[in-house]
């Protein structure tokens, strides 16, 4: 009894001891995912850095936004090494303009629905395959985030604005097939901005422009990304053709301000993904208005 007394204390002592270490081990093992999310964060603000130094380079340097240009070339996967460090870092990312795509936030003025912006929309969905009769609702939305001062000087908005495409979720009629071919060519930005012709997508320009069909709109683009870039809205609307000479100008642009830079960071076991929006509105210092992180 004695002997058998002894052996299970034994046990129960090794159980506890490896249950110990096992503890032990796993707190390590957190504290050193926590230390390599935590550098894999520095390392994409330094990649953010590095984008707002390009924007500003380029800003200073240009007076139109083409995708010609530094900031439109994407950073291949990168390894990164620093002294007698063995850790390696591998960084990738690139900067989209965002003033390329549809701004929903066109949608509306003073808490209001924009019916020419709405047309628009309508147009985009239809291209993209989806109905269009949810553009509307969509409108509706933001115009509840935006003030009305026209019905109610002092009425501020009624709900939060929007910041990305996947947050018109909740409209009614809005699914989620709908969304997905919304992410590649709509975004959402805090103010309301002008369609860059020199870096528009096909399908864009093809909703912005009433009547033009999406096979001339990508014949534009293709001789546009050969080299012939516009050098103002007016010249934009002189290459659509005799027929378009009444349309105004008013809603497109030749440079941008507005950015969304993508990167992502494998540091040890740590798999870091972001996405942030970038202004230029002053080229000499570019502001970053948010940041999203994926793991």
């Amino acid at each position: 009894m004695a002997v058998i007394t002894a052996l299970l204390v034994v046990m129960v002592a090794t159980m506890l001891v490896t249950g110990l270490l096992q503890r032990q081990a796993n707190d390590v093992r957190a504290v050193e995912n926590a230390l390599s999310r935590s550098q894999a964060r520095q390392l994409i603000l330094a990649g953010l850095d590095w984008s707002r130094a390009v924007l500003a380079a380029d800003g200073r340097r240009f007076a139109v936004t083409r995708p010609d240009q530094l900031w439109a070339v994407p950073v291949e996967e990168t390894r990164l090494t620093q002294g007698d460090d063995d850790r390696v870092a591998v960084f990738s990312g690139g900067i989209d303009d965002a003033q390329a795509r549809f701004n929903l936030t066109n949608l509306a003025v003073d808490g209001e629905p924009d019916v020419l912006a709405v047309q628009r929309l309508e147009r985009l969905l239809t291209l993209r395959g989806q109905p269009p009769g949810p553009a509307l609702r969509i409108a509706q939305r933001i115009a509840l985030a935006q003030p009305n001062p026209r019905a109610d000087p002092v009425r501020p908005a009624l709900t939060p604005m929007l910041t990305d495409v996947d947050h018109v979720a909740d409209v009614e009629g809005v699914t989620p097939q709908l969304i997905e071919a919304l992410r590649a060519v709509a975004v959402v930005l805090p103010e309301a901005t002008r369609l860059n012709v020199n870096t528009a997508l096909p399908e864009v320009i093809a909703a912005t422009v009433p009547n033009l069909s999406l096979g001339a709109a990508r014949a534009l683009t293709a001789q546009r990304d050969r080299g012939a870039w516009f050098n103002d809205a007016a010249d934009f609307i002189n290459r659509l053709g005799p027929e378009y000479q009444e349309l105004t100008s008013d809603a497109f642009v030749v440079n941008s301000h507005w950015f969304l830079v993508k990167g992502a960071i494998t540091f040890e076991r740590a798999v870091i993904g972001t996405t942030a929006l970038v202004h230029r509105g002053n080229a000499a210092s570019p502001e970053i208005v948010w940041i999203r992180e994926s793991h």
